[in-house]
């Protein structure tokens, strides 16, 4: 083999858009151009001219375009592929490109003040899809919920349950400005009513806030639970201010130099860090803004030994965004240790007419209802098939369909599909070395190519953060096995090999969809 001599550049290896061009495309010759000013198809004929004639698992390589190199892989290497998923089972797939770095995933954290709304479900589904690609590919991905249990808000839910327990009782009564109207805290009060026989308006607004709070907690989770979404830890706010974490926090930032005094109110020069401007972290009258807490609470996550955290928030936090990174920035975090992703906008729809939703008149769609009327899977299929950057238009009855036209039955069909297979074949015949000659077909080959695709996909979606892209794949993946299976008879009694042979392709197939499904937080039903 020819020896080449040339600089140091990344070598990139892609999946090209059609299967026409390949398997793998690669961009080194460009790379190459650039540094050398050479032009890149002369280098791409060099390096072409260096590869091995004899390499079992290359079929053949092609220079296209401007300088691409283009491998189509041969069918031992597609072998390789196959026996590598029926040894792996459902560890296919699995990389340790993480190599164990801690990584904690916060999301959702609705405030306990009403039921959450799709949006909360939205970011329910991408970051638990999110944690569970995290382990796949090698990271210790943990998953939180921060339950902001303390401050004025929780005092005005307790004044709005009491405000509704005088009126049960017959008593003129308003909400408060600022309080909450839904029809959950009229049944709060009731269980209020309940909890406290004596005089449940005579608690403290904060003693009433804090219990009610705890009820609201209780649905979630259970919410959650029914969604297939756990935490492995439910973090309240209270807990920091028991252990003087914000105090303490604040005194960091003075000894550094980030505090001033204003107006008898202490800011933070988050402006130093970025920030459009200073902010407050102690009132005039000496209450701590939710900036403080906040801070406290991600220097604890730091203290766990995370060694990056990634916090999904709503579309209305986006202004709160800049003042973290700078927070962090001051505490002497990496640039890299927080990461915010936005989840944008859910616009519920029902047979293309819009849902109003609102926590404070208590027309709202909540997470419990939807999972109820829709189902936990196609849910989180729609939230998981755009990223969660996108805002995303969601019509109920559309994703009631259980038809072809549904992407996530369509999906797991082709798993349904599979099993049904194996139940007619009886027991499982296992392949046999000369079998793998037997899948030339366009068909075969092509589940082969998606097949080999899988690794890439699963560690492009955890690095990229963007679940949505294992979904396109999965989808894709079902449709080129839907395929197959119309043109090519499993089941073949003249020809053993054949079948053993097919039967090891399906049996593939199978493993990557149900891994791949458990990875979006989805179920692989064996029947349909």
């Amino acid at each position: 083999m020819a020896k080449l001599q040339f600089p140091e550049v990344p070598l990139v290896l892609e999946q090209p858009p059609d299967p026409q061009m390949g398997d793998r495309s690669c961009t080194v010759a460009l790379a190459l151009a650039k540094a050398l000013k050479r032009p890149p198809r002369q280098l791409a004929n060099e390096i072409l001219s260096a590869f091995p004639k004899d390499d079992p698992l290359i079929g053949r390589v092609e220079i296209a375009g401007a300088g691409y190199l283009n491998f189509f892989w041969s069918l031992d290497a597609y072998r390789v592929t196959l026996q590598q998923i029926l040894t792996e089972g459902e560890g296919f797939g699995s990389s340790e490109i993480g190599a164990g770095e801690k990584r904690l995933f916060e999301f959702v954290s609705a405030n306990p003040t009403g039921p959450m709304n799709v949006v909360s479900a939205r970011a329910a589904a991408v970051g638990d899809s999110l944690v569970r690609l995290g382990k796949k590919t090698g990271f210790e991905a943990n998953s939180e919920y921060y339950v902001n249990d303390a401050g004025k808000q929780i005092e005005m839910l307790g004044l709005s349950v009491q405000a509704r327990i005088k009126q049960i009782q017959g008593l003129a009564a308003e909400i408060p400005e600022g309080g909450y109207h839904g029809g959950y805290v009229k049944d709060l009060a009731a269980q209020a009513i309940a909890k406290y026989p004596g005089d449940p308006v005579g608690a403290s607004a904060r003693e009433m806030g804090r219990w009610t709070a705890q009820r609201i907690v209780e649905k979630q989770k259970s919410a959650l639970d029914a969604y297939g979404v756990h935490f492995d830890r439910w973090f309240y706010e209270s807990e920091l201010h028991e252990s003087n974490r914000p105090e303490e926090t604040l005194e960091k930032l003075k000894q550094a130099g980030h505090i001033y005094e204003k107006e008898s109110a202490l800011f933070f020069r988050t402006s130093q860090f970025g920030d459009d401007e200073d902010r407050v972290v102690i009132t005039s009258d000496g209450r701590p803004t939710y900036f403080l807490p906040d801070i406290a609470y991600h220097l604890d996550k730091a203290e766990r030994g995370y060694a990056k955290v990634i916090d999904l928030w709503g579309p209305d936090h986006h202004g709160h965004v800049q003042r973290m990174l700078a927070a962090m920035q001051a505490l002497g975090f990496p640039d890299d240790f927080l990461e915010v992703l936005i989840v944008q906008q859910v616009n519920l729809l029902r047979s293309g007419q819009p849902v109003k939703m609102s926590k404070r008149t208590g027309e709202i769609v909540t997470l419990e209802e939807l999972v109820e009327e829709v189902g936990s899977d196609a849910t989180k299929q729609i939230f998981l098939s755009r990223r969660w950057s996108s805002h995303l238009d969601f019509d109920i009855e559309a994703a009631k369909d259980r038809s072809e036209k549904s992407p996530v039955f369509y999906v797991q069909y082709a798993h349904a599909r599979i099993s049904s297979i194996f139940r007619k074949a009886g027991a499982y015949q296992v392949i046999q070395d000369g079998d793998y000659k037997k899948l030339g077909a366009v068909e075969e080959r092509d589940l082969l190519r998606a097949l080999s695709l899988f690794p890439d996909e699963v560690e492009a979606s955890a690095l990229q953060m963007a679940p949505h892209r294992l979904n396109a794949y999965l989808s894709e993946l079902a449709t080129i096995f839907h395929k197959f299976y119309h043109e090519c008879r499993v089941l073949n009694e003249d020809d053993a090999p054949l079948t053993r042979a097919r039967l090891a392709l399906c049996r593939a197939v199978q493993i990557t969809l149900k891994e791949g499904l458990r990875l979006l937080g989805m179920s692989a039903p064996e029947q349909m």
